[in-house]
């Protein structure tokens, strides 16, 4: 595996639906952030919102689109789909507001991309995982490593 960036969102505010048929829907509207690796970097742009469906307690399934937006002006559509299991006195110290070591939960998934721009074109023909941490639930970060 190699590390291809990391990458921090903000998440200014959240939406719940409860009681849906796959579980509970809460929808995260995308702020800004940044990314940052060895041979790309740039900004996420604050458009769309993410869906995280829980459909028993500490179970969470994310898919978030993103839009990022490389230093050289190239736009990248980036498909985020991730698993967090955490435990529900985890998640209520963070909803307090206190910090939760990252191996205290599970927060993996996979990243995919549609490009336009041909320097950038090699992501599209490459498998990505992803690792997340939760610094707040309103600051994400994700590192994403080339398979």
């Amino acid at each position: 595996m190699k590390k291809v960036f990391d990458m921090q969102i903000r998440q200014p505010e959240d939406f719940l639906i409860k009681g849906t048929r796959k579980g509970d829907l809460l929808l995260s509207r995308i702020g800004d952030g940044t990314f940052r690796g060895q041979n790309i970097q740039g900004r996420v742009l604050p458009l769309g919102m993410s869906t995280t469906y829980t459909p028993s307690v500490g179970v969470n399934l994310i898919h978030a689109p993103l839009l990022l937006e490389t230093d050289d002006g190239a736009r990248l559509f980036m498909q985020l789909d991730a698993y967090l299991h955490l435990a529900q006195e985890l998640e209520e110290k963070l909803l307090a507001g206190e910090s939760v070591p990252p191996d205290q939960y599970y927060y993996k998934g996979t990243a995919s991309f549609d490009i336009g721009h041909s320097r950038y074109k090699w992501l599209e023909d490459r498998l990505f995982v992803c690792q997340g941490i939760i610094n707040s639930w309103s600051a994400l970060e994700f590192a994403v490593y080339e398979m």
